[in-house]
């Protein structure tokens, strides 16, 4: 049966049903099975905090958890695990995620930064 996309009264299962979603295939290194995104276009409203608590949780029930802090205006899970030290990378990627003491992996602008307290810079090429 071919599909007319006219899905009103249609009991097919098909891709016309499914909304497009922002899905894109990691890259060949990757081994993320799973991705967890909290998110608010609202500062001070706990991100960081249900971040932290998510991972150590899921940590604690024995899953491989990481933390990819994309905050550019007020990085601050390196803070929240006591993290200081840097992440270098070369043309593959990162070479050293910073891990916290219980074994979560964390990445964040200011770990490639020479101060924490440095401010973002972005410019354009």
């Amino acid at each position: 049966m071919s599909c007319s996309h006219d899905c009103e009264g249609c009991s097919s299962n098909c891709d016309a049903k499914r909304p497009a979603g922002f899905l894109v295939s990691p890259n060949s290194g990757s081994k993320v099975k799973r991705v967890i995104a909290i998110v608010s276009g609202k500062g001070g409203v706990g991100k960081s905090m249900v971040t932290s608590s998510m991972s150590v949780l899921m940590n604690r029930k024995g899953f491989k958890t990481a933390i990819l802090d994309a905050d550019i205006t007020g990085p601050s899970i390196p803070k929240a695990f006591g993290i200081t030290q840097k992440v270098y990378g070369d043309g593959e990627g990162i070479i050293i995620p910073a891990t916290s003491k219980t074994g979560i992996k964390m990445m964040s602008v200011n770990l490639m930064l020479q101060s924490e307290t440095d401010p973002v810079i972005w410019r354009g090429a």
